[in-house]
């Protein structure tokens, strides 16, 4: 083939496709300029044998040998030295004698479909696994109660155990890991169930006006009292359970009363000379050390004796990582529900999340999914629409101890993943990123992503 018969190679130049030419013996004659962006340069193709070509893999496989062999058109999945995917077809050109004279063969990149095909038949299969360990997770709730931690399991089930019997619990652990909702489980197992559970935070409430509160009054006990008098928490819970949050933060008045309340399951209104009579259970709750505050003479002995019968502990939610992750799903789910989106997120801000200590324990995480819902406009919570007192412990704690290669890859990576999501097209991509469509496809593979 001579220069004068290729008057149409500007013709092939142009397109976008890859054309390679190869003599009835499988010598490559001509490719295009778009050859070089896929397979290598024009210079080291032209004028070789496609049975070399294909052993150092710059063809894997030669269609072109294979059309030579079968002399019929063939179409097929050929990768390059770079990984990129390309949708190969072959034609032969007979001469007048019946035997081939040249093969064209043209290519298109695929790869992208092709990651669309593997990423839809993993996507499947991470579905039905999910499916099946919300399942499971779903099996281990109990009443509300997330307990799939060893901690955790155990503390349900000496709530349930004591529930039976009408014994004073008290509830330790750190502020918001939920003891709230272990009162309310032993109550709704109890005989009492059928009763009201009466919920106090003696934190809450003006040391003023608790006791008040608690006991009620009678008619005309104090100035700006109501002429009808009023009722006290303590005594609206007849029949059912008294739970008192935040006990420890009872004064040493109230303290004595209600040491006479849980033995004698007696009380005196404020301006009353007659006791009253109420039958209740007593739950009480505390996120400080009473044998400290005992000890310290904020708290009485002799009622933390009373309090204590059946003590159980409430582990902070940094001790129950089996349960976080179901946490994290309940609560997207709820919020979504209720505020009618349908908010997910992304794989790394769900790892940070799985992460972080979570101080506040639950009540912490549980706002926190709130906020996200509500606030974050697209529908993926991304790593970076976390709070900075998140994030930022995420990423001082992950780059401790890693070489100054490790923390550039995963820069460039956590880059590449933003790019990525935002321009899911390798072609796209390139473009945002200043680099050529190979090598973006390189940096995906490099990464593990699309």
């Amino acid at each position: 083939m001579t220069e004068a018969n290729l008057d149409w190679k500007e013709i092939l130049d142009s397109i976008n496709n890859h054309v390679v030419i190869t003599d009835g013996s499988g010598i490559v004659l001509y490719a295009n300029e778009a050859v070089e962006e896929i397979y290598a340069s024009r210079q080291d193709i032209i004028g070789r044998s496609v049975d070399d070509l294909e052993r150092e893999k710059i063809f894997n496989p030669s269609i072109s040998k294979i059309v030579l062999q079968t002399k019929t058109k063939q179409s097929l999945i050929q990768e390059t030295l770079s990984g990129i995917k390309l949708l190969v077809t072959a034609s032969p050109i007979f001469n007048e004698n019946g035997e081939i004279r040249f093969v064209v063969s043209y290519s298109h990149d695929v790869t992208e479909l092709m990651h669309l095909r593997e990423y839809a038949n993993t996507m499947e299969e991470k579905v039905k696994k999910v499916q099946g360990e919300l399942l499971e997770l779903r099996s281990r709730e109990k009443d509300g109660i997330i307990a799939s931690s060893s901690e955790m399991k155990r503390a349900l089930a000496s709530a349930q155990r004591i529930a039976e019997v009408d014994a004073a619990v008290l509830l330790t652990g750190e502020s918001g890991v939920g003891k709230n909702l272990i009162a309310r489980f032993i109550h709704s197992h109890s005989k009492r169930k059928n009763g009201p559970i009466i919920e106090i935070n003696c934190g809450s409430i003006p040391e003023n006006l608790l006791e008040s509160e608690l006991f009620g009054y009678v008619p005309g006990s104090f100035s700006g009292a109501s002429p009808q008098g009023k009722k006290g928490l303590v005594e609206a819970a007849e029949g059912g359970t008294l739970f008192l949050d935040e006990v420890a933060d009872l004064p040493l008045n109230l303290q004595v009363k209600l040491l006479t309340l849980s033995q004698e399951k007696r009380f005196f209104p404020i301006g009353s000379t007659k006791a009253k009579q109420v039958d209740f259970r007593l739950i009480a709750a505390t996120n400080m050390d009473l044998n400290e505050a005992v000890r310290t003479g904020k708290f009485r002995q002799d009622l933390y004796f009373r309090l204590s019968v059946v003590p159980i502990y409430i582990p902070p939610l940094r001790k129950r990582s089996e349960d976080l992750l179901q946490m994290i799903m309940k609560f997207t789910q709820r919020f979504n529900t209720m505020y009618f989106q349908d908010k997910r997120l992304s794989e790394q801000a769900l790892d940070i999340l799985l992460k972080y200590p979570w101080p506040g324990n639950v009540r912490e995480l549980e706002n926190m999914i709130e906020r996200l819902v509500l606030t974050v406009e697209n529908q993926v919570i991304r790593a970076e629409d976390l709070p900075p007192e998140i994030s930022v412990q995420f990423r001082v704690a992950a780059i401790e101890g890693k070489t100054l290669q490790e923390m550039l890859d995963g820069y460039e990576g956590s880059l590449i993943r933003r790019a990525y999501e935002k321009y899911p097209s390798t072609v796209k991509l390139a473009e945002y990123l200043g680099i050529s469509q190979p090598t973006a496809v390189r940096k995906l593979k490099k990464y593990r992503m699309g």
